[in-house]
């Protein structure tokens, strides 16, 4: 594994997507220390350009080298809404409503798709896509299990490909295997490979 000793500043008050970006880049010897700042989420179907426009407000404040993170939810019969909107339509409908629209589909798949966004020492900003997460279904009910490492809604309705059980759900050890294929293929692994090819 390489090991970098490169310390980098992650801009979120989700204390969930900072330990996953943790657990991310530890791989690449990266630390994360996190920075929550008040940013605008600007509305649009891209998590790219929302992550964009993210890095430039928090560099504008800190002007320092940082990166943000977001992320969406596709449902594909949906034509991948509601992307980076789904804070708002969970807000609306809760995990509920989503299972309830899916059932207006016939296949239920559906996908998470994130981007990952640094902003370098001079303010330029690389971005770090991922529109082909390997996809999954809809449950036909939420099923929040007890699992301890459910930080997001979408993982009581959300079932990995391969799984009969949503990601709240699962067994630790299957949640894991899920997350571990995870970490390697995510954005945020790939801002890890990128910053240690640098050095």
């Amino acid at each position: 594994m390489p090991v970098s000793g490169l310390t980098v500043v992650m801009c979120t008050g989700n204390s969930g997507k900072f330990r996953t970006a943790q657990e991310h880049l530890a791989p690449w010897g990266i630390e994360v220390t996190q920075i929550p700042l008040d940013l605008d989420e600007i509305q649009a179907t891209s998590a790219a350009e929302i992550a964009q426009h993210k890095a430039r407000q928090a560099f504008e404040i800190l002007r320092r080298p940082l990166f943000v993170e977001d992320s969406g939810f596709a449902i594909d019969e949906f034509n991948g809404w509601p992307g980076p909107m789904v804070k708002h339509a969970l807000e609306a409908f809760g995990p509920e409503g989503i299972v309830h629209l899916a059932d207006l589909t016939k296949h239920r798949v559906c996908r998470f798709a994130s981007a990952a966004v640094y902003a370098d020492v001079e303010g330029e900003l690389h971005t770090f896509g991922d529109d082909t997460r390997t996809p999954g279904t809809i449950a036909a009910a939420p099923d929040r299990g007890e699992g301890p490492r459910s930080w997001s809604d979408l993982w009581s309705i959300f079932i990995p490909e391969g799984s009969t059980t949503t990601l709240a759900a699962m067994p630790l050890a299957e949640q894991e295997r899920v997350f571990a294929q995870w970490r390697g293929t995510s954005v945020v692994a790939a801002l890890g490979a990128w910053l240690t090819a640098r050095e």
